[in-house]
């Protein structure tokens, strides 16, 4: 009895109780074998397979997104998924690089907070990817550096609690643009995500190493041309055409969610968003 009680255990899954017919579960996946007291050789090769599933995954999605400009939103379309780190989770893992390499800037224009007073002692706000090369009137004078980091660390938390909009209105205007191609708004928002990994990625390399001279904007209008090259097919001066459009349609995002975020701290609304 106490054998065919174990045989029955061991054709079910002990993680939702579902009866085994392969080597996972077919209703929530887990692996037969997971939780079976493994063991050691069979620890070691789930230990090696996770690493380099997961690892190489992450290795191989990073590698396309640098060097192959919209190959994976193009794969993705086509449905083939699975291969690469899915589209939200790779803009997180890049969002929080950025977070962690760059201490002042913010989004992937590495906007900053210039804070100065004017003669009659009134505080301007300069929000700008340098705000030190902002010409300013010879009555400004620089706010003490402790007022103006504190600001910018109010700054910084409250650009991240609205940071995902920006996608939104990305895959809008690819939408406008790009609708008799692809006329599905959420490929659009595919593309934001893989796009916007990418401007993070790059913006956290050049806000923690630069760029030799090279301006960012200058690298990301290349890669988004090449993208949209890509996924549309579309004639070079349409292609180029397109990518200015959309890049300053980008410029447009990115400085009013800078705005939007001063004006949060300045009226008090400043969320808790891990931007810190």
């Amino acid at each position: 009895m106490t054998l065919e009680h174990s045989d029955a255990s061991h054709s079910l899954c002990l993680n939702c109780g579902t009866q085994l017919s392969g080597d996972y579960c077919s209703r929530c996946g887990q692996a037969a074998q997971e939780g079976r007291h493994p063991t050691l050789g069979h620890f070691g090769h789930e230990l090696v397979h996770e690493f380099v599933h997961v690892d190489g995954k992450i290795f191989r999605t990073l590698k396309a997104l640098l060097f192959e400009p919209g190959r994976l939103t193009a794969e993705y379309w086509q449905g083939k998924i699975v291969p690469w780190i899915r589209p939200v989770r790779i803009f997180l893992i890049v969002v929080a690089l950025n977070l962690l390499v760059v201490h002042d800037g913010v989004g992937p224009m590495n906007l900053r907070i210039g804070m100065y007073l004017d003669a009659k002692g009134q505080r301007n706000i300069q929000v700008n990817t340098d705000p030190n090369t902002v010409k300013l009137s010879k009555s400004f004078r620089p706010v003490p550096e402790e007022e103006r980091h504190e600001f910018a660390t109010k700054f910084r938390t409250s650009y991240s609690s609205i940071r995902y909009i920006s996608v939104i209105l990305f895959a809008a205007g690819s939408w406008v643009l790009f609708r008799r191609h692809q006329k599905y708004y959420v490929n659009h928002l595919i593309a934001g995500f893989h796009f916007y990994s990418l401007w993070y990625l790059l913006a956290a390399i050049a806000g923690r190493i630069g760029f030799l001279q090279v301006p960012l904007e200058l690298l990301v209008v290349v890669y988004l041309a090449l993208a949209i090259r890509r996924l549309y097919g579309k004639s070079w001066p349409k292609t180029i055409g397109t990518t200015l459009l959309l890049f300053a349609w980008l410029g447009i995002i990115e400085g009013a969610l800078g705005i939007a975020a001063v004006l949060l701290v300045q009226r008090g609304w400043v969320f808790s968003a891990g931007g810190h």
